[in-house]
């Protein structure tokens, strides 16, 4: 799921991404980055400007299945 396709009023797009997993996307090249390392770590995607949601994707990272015991399902 990207974040721009969520509603503006949901948790994910006003949480900071430093608390996402989420990875960032470039439109035009498809890189794909963790922006949680980056100046912009500290702001929620509403707060971005539309440089870079126009740019980039933000994409959350689905949940990897994990056991009872807390380790992957292989």
């Amino acid at each position: 799921m990207k974040l721009n396709e969520l509603p503006l009023d949901h948790p994910s797009r006003n949480t900071p991404i430093k608390d996402l997993d989420v990875l960032i996307v470039c439109a035009h090249t498809g890189a794909k980055r963790n922006p949680r390392t980056w100046k912009i770590k500290n702001n929620t995607y509403n707060e971005l400007n539309s440089s870079w949601q126009n740019n980039f994707y933000f994409q959350l990272q689905e949940p990897t299945p994990t056991s009872s015991h807390g380790s992957k399902i292989e």
